[in-house]
């Protein structure tokens, strides 16, 4: 081991987002439904909505990797790819080929390489000894199956076609993770509808069922560091993944040189000054919590006690209301949720719970109940908040929902650059 330590090796694997062409014979998988805080607009989908998509929906999708309508990944087992160049390699080459207008992109989600092995990522294998005489089995739709005599099905998802001057894809040190499991339904509805239904159908690395602790995430701008916390942090509220996941988020615009990062100390170095410490928002003292819980419970006491506040007559619909307050990294909101007020549901949506559920109210009382503390909130706190109403249930995970609107370029959504209207 006393020989890996060199500016041309790397202890990352990095799987990186380009922008893609749904229209194009390069497409992915893009499902019509990814949740309702994930918009794409457009058939040109840019690199940030697919990373967020990705820590959104706490995994990395599985696919073929098709160019030019045709499969690039071979065998049974859609696959995820990744590169071992050094991170400032990949950054150097990223830009140029860019430049180039080349498919390559400058966000990226990077893994430590041994807990990516431990997974089942393993490195591709350029060329066989009988590439010239490969045969494939051209009778099963668009799969490339290689005679198994001449390398395992299993193993096949790792081919990748190498001609010295022709065919040469070996600057990319590429990996690649297979996806094992049943692929029948996607490979139906594709069939049949040419897309998939919904995110939760399509294979992948699901991040909440693997060990891939110490990650880091790459980003071309200062300003995206905020929002990508926005999406880490929710899944750690969410109990999705443990606060070890991400162990930093580099912006590109804040290194001065590739080459300041070139060297295994320098980059070493550098990842610990873009440290991302989310165990700053959590275990808050009593202090702390006293001083935001008790005010809120205070006024809603009151405004329980009070009988003739919302005097009005409401039509009965059945229901619950909570509060949403839209800052998951504000200290109010840190307190609220270690002191169980607020929950997260599924959405990503930071709910505080006055009890209006053991309240015998109509839906739409309770529903103004909940905006008359949100503004006190909004007033006291200078917190966006609104209320987040349910019908029918007091599950807040469950359709229907009412909302007020949100402005959309507030991190808890995700849309497209482009926009088809």
């Amino acid at each position: 081991m006393k020989n890996n330590i060199r500016f041309d090796l790397s202890d990352y694997l990095i799987h990186f987002y380009r922008d893609v062409n749904l229209d194009s014979g390069s497409h992915i998988l893009l499902p019509e439904h990814c949740g309702f805080n994930c918009n794409h607009h457009n058939t040109l989908i840019d690199a940030r909505y697919l990373l967020r998509l990705a820590l959104r929906n706490n995994k990395l999708l599985a696919s073929w990797s098709y160019r030019n309508n045709i499969r690039t990944i071979y065998g049974c087992s859609p696959a995820i790819c990744y590169t071992d160049m050094p991170i400032s390699a990949y950054l150097e080459s990223g830009f140029n080929r860019m430049n180039n207008r080349e498919n390559i992109g400058l966000y990226a989600l990077v893994f430590p390489k041994d807990k990516m092995f431990q997974v089942g990522a393993r490195p591709v294998i350029y060329a066989l000894d009988s590439d010239n005489s490969i045969c494939f089995d051209s009778d099963i739709g668009d799969e490339r199956i290689i005679n198994a005599d001449v390398l395992p099905l299993i193993e096949q998802y790792r081919y990748v076609t190498y001609v010295p001057n022709r065919i040469d894809w070996t600057h990319e040190r590429e990996w690649r993770w297979p996806y094992r499991g049943d692929t029948e339904y996607l490979d139906k509805m594709i069939k049949e509808f040419g897309i998939i239904d919904d995110i939760s159908n399509i294979p992948g690395l699901d991040f909440s069922k693997v060990d891939v602790g110490g990650a880091g995430v790459i980003v071309p701008y200062t300003n995206d560091v905020a929002i990508i916390s926005h999406d880490i942090l929710t899944l750690i509220d969410r109990g999705v993944i443990h606060k070890d996941f991400s162990k930093f988020i580099i912006a590109i615009e804040n290194i001065s040189s590739f080459s300041q990062i070139l060297e295994p100390l320098e980059l070493s170095n550098h990842i610990n000054n873009c440290a991302f410490d989310f165990d700053g928002y959590f275990n808050f003292s009593s202090d702390e919590v006293h001083l935001h819980v008790k005010p809120l419970l205070d006024y809603v006491d009151e405004l329980y006690k009070d009988k003739d506040f919302l005097s009005s007559s409401y039509p009965y619909e059945y229901g619950n209301s909570w509060i949403w307050v839209q800052d998951n990294q504000s200290v109010f909101v840190r307190v609220l949720l270690q002191s169980g007020i607020i929950s997260v549901n599924k959405e990503g949506r930071y709910l505080i719970d006055i009890k209006l559920n053991e309240k015998n109210w109509p839906l739409r009382k309770k529903e103004d109940f909940a905006n008359h503390v949100a503004e006190w909130i909004k007033n006291r706190f200078g917190l966006l908040a609104t209320s987040f109403s349910v019908a029918g249930s007091h599950d807040f995970d469950e359709l229907p929902y009412y909302v007020d609107s949100l402005d959309e370029e507030h991190p808890f959504y995700n849309e497209t650059i482009s926009v088809d209207w």
